[in-house]
Parts: structure tokens; C-alpha cells; sequence
């Protein structure tokens, strides 16, 4: 069968067409497009009429190389959410990077707690723009628009309702937002009454596989095709891990705006130990816990690029690491989630100031400061990967890597010499192969997760690092640790 999956991240968005079989997995890009926040009335918010027309010029795309669409399903990022109102958006979504939209963090977490906040929700994320913060800011400063809608969808059902499919809510995406019980798979009730957000909005939560429905007429007009709707593993993270042939006694890190580093069990994990080292707990394929850390990742990055293509200096992938492997290793190091280093100013100028206030050597020329950005993302992967060992008293003996950092060859060695572990990287696109894998669990193609891992083992190649250089690094997390997150 042929599949069709859209994923969208924070800063882009690429088309893919799949065919699924029992014994073959293939997988084609077919379009690609930008997907950055917009700036309306003081407020950074996604554009939905940009990203449904460039959806379904990529259901164009694909349509064009296959011959007949048979599924189609969105994956996008967390914590993201549209409002409605008789089926109708009231509003462009606010994105979690707008420094208004978790404006009352400090008074929700008076409120309650941070220990109930993990106790109810098995997330931390405490410097991480959750919807419950979202929605209760809204509570506090905007009761009015919560009280004209009926109902609320996170972004890849939002999506997928634009593109004609039925309302729903899916698990994977849903428990990034901190309202979520991840043992029930269900909505925190009790803990969203308490804090006076409105649950009737909220849809029912079901598991990926859900069938939505054909494309909406103008879409199937112009694609020459009808396919159906599919919710797949729709939160991004969820999609990749799905997609990666992952070791028993390893542990995945998905590298995109957002690091999100972890292990996968088959409960959740809200323990003191969890609590204290600040790991969360998000839902997967198959019942499966995805015990996770976030570190704010290569979002750091494409602002820099953003800035320097805006000054007209070259900005391309190949210039950019070629001049980081010239620069001095560890000179500088940055906390990536320090709050300081947000959307609004130059990345660079930030990163600066930041190497400034922390008296360290200021990083000048792009391959500085790009060297600076990796090595300060993969200390702070190595921090949380102790972290994670810690709660779970049992130490990953690898990493599977997906999302952009496959293709980046200087990351992966620095992450494997950070770690002290190796690491296989691959396949290149896991996210939109989880996607189309979960689409193939909702046809029948394939029975079960575990079918549809040993069938990607099989049919995409992966690439194997080994530490070489660890020297330096136990010092490196050392004078991480010792940095400020302000």
C-alpha cells in the first residue's frame, strides 16, 4: 500500500511516500517546505492557511510518483494546540516559543506543586513551554477565548481536521502537554479541575491507528486522489522512536529543535529518583513509556543561521561544520536551556554575551560558535544520560540516534566521544518511517511494533560510531554542570 506521511517540525516540514509490505519498507522524500513561527499582533503564532496549503501541495507531490494514495498521516511537534468553535479555528495557535504564552508558569507551579505535577502527569520539563501552562495562562489572562471554544486539538489532529479528517485526540502527542495520567493513557482530571482548566474541551484520547475519514473534496480535487486519514504515532518524538531498529539495552536520542533523549519501557517511572533528576514519562506505539530527558537542541543552531543568512553570510550545512572542525574543541561551553537564549535578537550575539557573563572565551567566527553549539549539546546529552542511568539503575550500552543529527558526521563522532558509548545513527529518517510504519499497523500491513522494527533493521542502512576520544569530556560535563541557566 502506498502511504503518505507529513511531518512537521518547528522549523520545516517534509513530505514523504511510503510503500509498506509485509517483506519491504520504501521511502521517498517528495517535498519539503519552511515552517517557522509568524509574528502577528505582538504574538508568535503558526500560520495554519501557509501549512495546509503547503501540505497539500506535498499530497501533489506525491501523488504524481505513486500509483494511488492509500493513507495519509501528520506528525508535528508537542505541546502546540488550536482552539475551536463549531468546527471552526478561532485563532492562529500561539507557539510555545512566544515569550507570553506560559506567562503564569511560576503561579501554576505555586499552585500545586511541582512533586503533584509529576506525581499526576509523570512529566517534568520545568523549563519546557508545556500546554498546561499554556491553557492556564489563557485561564488567568484570556478566560473569554477559552470560553467561546468547544473544543481543542493539538497541532497534528489540527492539521489533520484541515485536511478533512474527523476530531479526535491521540495518546503519543497528548502526553507532552503535562496533563496527561501516563499509567490510564487518559486526561489528569482531578489535577486540571484544581488548577481551573477547562477539561470539556479536551477530546477523547485514543491510541495511534485511528481511522479518520477521506480528504476533503477540494483537497481530492486537486490531488486527483482520495485518500484516507490516518492518525499515526503523531507526536514527532513518538514517530522516530518507532522508526528506529532500537537495541534492548539501549537508548534513542531524536535531534531536531528539540533533543529529546530516553529509553523505552513498558510503564511509567514516577519515582523521588525520577522526580529529582527530572526525567519524564511520554506515551509510545504499542502501550509502550517513552522515560525521556529534553534538551533545547539544534533550535540553537538554525537561529544562528537564520542570523547570518539575514546579514548575507553563507549559512549552508557542508561551509558551517567544515569551519567548526577547524575550531578549538570545548573553548566555550553554553547551557542550551539556559533561559537566556530565546527567539527574539541574534542567536550569535546571545551565545556571545552568554560566554561573556560566564567568563569564558567568546566565540567569533561561525565554525567558533557552531563548535561551541556541539559541543555544549552533546555534554548536555552526556549530563542527561547520566541522569537517565541514575532513575532507571541501568546504564544504556548505546545510543540509536534519529532525526538531523544522522547526516551530521562531526555531531555523531562528538556524541559517541561524549558518551563514552556508540553510536548508530539511523536510518536518516525515522520519524517519517515510524509514521509510515504506524500506518501500516493501522491497514493490517504489518501486526505489531516489533514486525515493523525488525522489517526497518532489514530494509535501511545505519551508521556506527565508536568512541575515540573521551579524555576531556568528564571535565567538559563538569564545567557544564557548573553553569549558569539564567
Amino acid at each position: 500500500m502506498n502511504h503518505v506521511a507529513i511531518d512537521i517540525g518547528a522549523s520545516g516540514g517534509t513530505v514523504y511516500l511510503g510503500r509498506v509490505t509485509p517483506t519491504d519498507f520504501d521511502v521517498r522524500e517528495v517535498h519539503r517546505f519552511e515552517n517557522r513561527p509568524v509574528r502577528r499582533d505582538g504574538r508568535y503564532v503558526w500560520d495554519l492557511a501557509a501549512l495546509r496549503e503547503r501540505m497539500v501541495d506535498g499530497l501533489e507531490a506525491a501523488a504524481e510518483r505513486a500509483d494511488g494514495l492509500d493513507t495519509v498521516g501528520v506528525d508535528t511537534w508537542g505541546l502546540d494546540f488550536g482552539l475551536l468553535a463549531d468546527g471552526e479555528v478561532l485563532r492562529d495557535p500561539v507557539s510555545y516559543r512566544d515569550p507570553e504564552a506560559t506567562a503564569t508558569r511560576e503561579e501554576l507551579f505555586a499552585s500545586v506543586g511541582k512533586r503533584r505535577l509529576f506525581a499526576a502527569t509523570g512529566i517534568t520539563n520545568w523549563n519546557t513551554p508545556n500546554t498546561l501552562w499554556q491553557l492556564h495562562t489563557l485561564a488567568e489572562r484570556d478566560p473569554a477565548l477559552l470560553e467561546r471554544a468547544d473544543s481543542l486539538l493539538m497541532m497534528p489532529q489540527l492539521l489533520t481536521t484541515l485536511l478533512g479528517g474527523d476530531q479526535c485526540g491521540e495518546v503519543t502527542v497528548a502526553s507532552t502537554t503535562q496533563m496527561v495520567d501516563p499509567s490510564e493513557r487518559a486526561w489528569a482530571t482531578d489535577l486540571l479541575d484544581d488548577l481551573g482548566v477547562p477539561t470539556a474541551l479536551l477530546p477523547s484520547l485514543e491510541e495511534p491507528g485511528r481511522r479518520l475519514g477521506p480528504v476533503a473534496d477540494d483537497v481530492a480535487e486537486r490531488v486527483s486522489e482520495t485518500p484516507e486519514l490516518v492518525t499515526p504515532a503523531s507526536h514527532d518524538t513518538a514517530a522516530a522512536v518507532a522508526g528506529l531498529p532500537l537495541a534492548e539495552d539501549g537508548a534513542f536520542l531524536n535531534t531536531g529543535s528539540w533533543f529529546i533523549l530516553g529509553v523505552e519501557r513498558d510503564a511509567p517511572v514516577r519515582t523521588d529518583a525520577g522526580f529529582e533528576h527530572g526525567v519524564s514519562n511520554e506515551l509510545g506505539v504499542d502501550g509502550t513509556v517513552r522515560l525521556l530527558t529534553n534538551v533545547n537542541g539544534f533550535f540553537l543552531l538554525e537561529e544562528c543561521r537564520e542570523a547570518w543568512r539575514a546579514n548575507g553570510e553563507p549559512a549552508g550545512y557542508d561551509h558551517l561544520l567544515s569551519a567548526a572542525r577547524d575550531a578549538p574543541a570545548r573553548a566555550a561551553l553554553v547551557d542550551p536551556d539556559a533561559e537566556s537564549f530565546d527567539i527574539d535578537g541574534s542567536m550569535p550575539d546571545q551565545l556571545r554575551a552568554y560566554c561573556r557573563r560566564t567568563d569564558q572565551p567568546v566565540p567569533t567566527g561561525q565554525g567558533e560558535i557552531v563548535r561551541c553549539l556541539l559541543d555544549s549539546l552533546v555534554t548536555k546529552t552526556a549530563l542527561e544520560l547520566d541522569a537517565l542511568a541514575a532513575v532507571t539503575d541501568d546504564r544504556p550500552e548505546s545510543i540509536n540516534l534519529g532525526g538531523g543529527g544522522v547526516r551530521n558526521d562531526l555531531f555523531c563522532q562528538l556524541l559517541a566521544d561524549a558518551t563514552d558509548r556508540p553510536v548508530v545513527a539511523g536510518p536518516v529518517e525515522a520519524t517519517a518511517i515510524g509514521n509510515l510504519l504506524t500506518q501500516a499497523l493501522a491497514v493490517d500491513t504489518l501486526p505489531d511494533l516489533a514486525a515493523g522494527r525488525r522489517l526497518v533493521a532489514s530494509a535501511f542502512e545505519t551508521t556506527r560510531y565508536e568512541p575515540t576520544d573521551t579524555g576531556e569530556w568528564e571535565r567538559a560535563k563538569e564545567r557544564l554542570t557548573d553553569l549558569p541557566s539564567a
